[in-house]
């Protein structure tokens, strides 16, 4: 660990240059978690997701109605995208939402010229009880939430600039009546005291303008908002985050994963008698035995993380992996397989 980041914390060099060695080797090739600006929390409670990952060249979307221009599947490395190159409109097979919730959307956009919108609208009664709208020329962007019920009011509108050489993350963040947007993690718009009309509908529009344009979709998730970490492992023994994330095939974590990291930090210091294990977990693609071992890894890894950059006593935390061997969803779809890769915390 950095001194700095040590002076920071509150720790003495000596103490951290005590800490474990395969705490020192993970701490050391992960993102300082401590110095990352972390506002969005991803729900915890997976209400829909698709990566588009069982889907295969010419078929409909499975867990999408889609309408107007068709989609294309197409390869994007080591993920698959739906792309559209003209307007179109996707229903997830998600029938209403919760008062409190997250939207989660990973997106590329193309922009030889014209303009492109990836936008969210969410119906109450046939009504748009919220837009949320997200668009984007080739050197500016612009986001804007509004509502039609029980009356239009516009929210709130921000200028963005999104680095269009790299996938676009879109998040949507309601919570007791505050609604907070964000562009790769950058929170954009962020307004409270907003009553929304229960949720019936769900749309999402790539909409595009000009020849040239494309909108490719690589994910979508809805969640149900994050519950407190202190709180559900002191009633229930256990807690469990998906929103803890990693490289594929590798145990480094996303930076994406620094709220989540943050919040269970916070919540183990204000327990600082508290022992808890840490289990990995993954899905079934792939050799059983690499999981186990990988698990076993991103397990470590988180461990690594909260002891060398947060403060938290090694021997409060012990480490476990468990593979592909405790699924708590089927692995036959793309949502059952990411509610299988998670990190569960238990109470010891």
């Amino acid at each position: 660990m950095p001194r700095k980041l040590a002076v920071a914390l509150g720790l003495s060099v000596l103490a951290v240059s005590a800490l474990p060695a395969s705490v020192h080797a993970q701490a050391a090739k992960q993102p300082e978690f401590v110095a990352i600006k972390a506002d969005f929390v991803p729900g915890e409670k997976t209400l829909f997701f698709d990566d588009f990952s069982d889907m295969s060249a010419g078929e409909a979307p499975k867990r999408f109605k889609a309408r107007g221009a068709a989609p294309e599947l197409r390869a994007a490395g080591d993920m698959r995208e739906l792309a559209f190159t003209k307007s179109g409109v996707l229903i997830p097979n998600l029938a209403t939402l919760p008062k409190n919730f997250t939207y989660e959307a990973e997106v590329m956009f193309t922009i030889p010229n014209g303009w492109v919108a990836a936008n969210l609208l969410l119906f109450s009664k046939e009504k748009e009880a919220l837009t949320f709208i997200f668009n984007s020329r080739a050197t500016s962007g612009e986001v804007v939430l509004s509502t039609k019920v029980p009356k239009y009011e516009q929210f709130g509108r921000s200028a963005v600039k999104p680095t269009l050489s790299q996938p676009i993350r879109i998040g949507l963040w309601v919570q007791d009546g505050r609604v907070r947007v964000f562009i790769n993690d950058e929170k954009c718009l962020d307004v409270n005291q907003v009553e929304l009309a229960p949720i019936d509908r769900i749309e999402i529009r790539p909409e595009i303008t000009g020849a040239g344009p494309t909108v490719a979709v690589r994910s979508v998730r809805f969640a149900e908002s994050t519950p407190d970490f202190s709180s559900v492992l002191t009633a229930s023994g256990r807690y469990v985050s998906h929103a803890i994330l990693f490289d594929t095939n590798s145990d480094r974590i996303k930076p994406e994963s620094a709220a989540a990291i943050q919040t269970i930090a916070k919540g183990l210091q204000g327990a600082p008698t508290m022992k808890v294990l840490i289990e990995g977990h993954t899905d079934a693609t792939g050799d059983a035995a690499r999981n186990l071992d990988l698990s076993k890894r991103r397990a470590e890894a988180v461990k690594g993380v909260l002891v060398a950059q947060f403060g938290i006593d090694a021997a409060r935390l012990t480490t476990n992996g468990l593979g592909s061997t405790k699924p708590i969803d089927s692995n036959d779809t793309p949502m059952g397989r990411a509610q299988n890769r998670r990190v569960e915390f238990v109470k010891q």
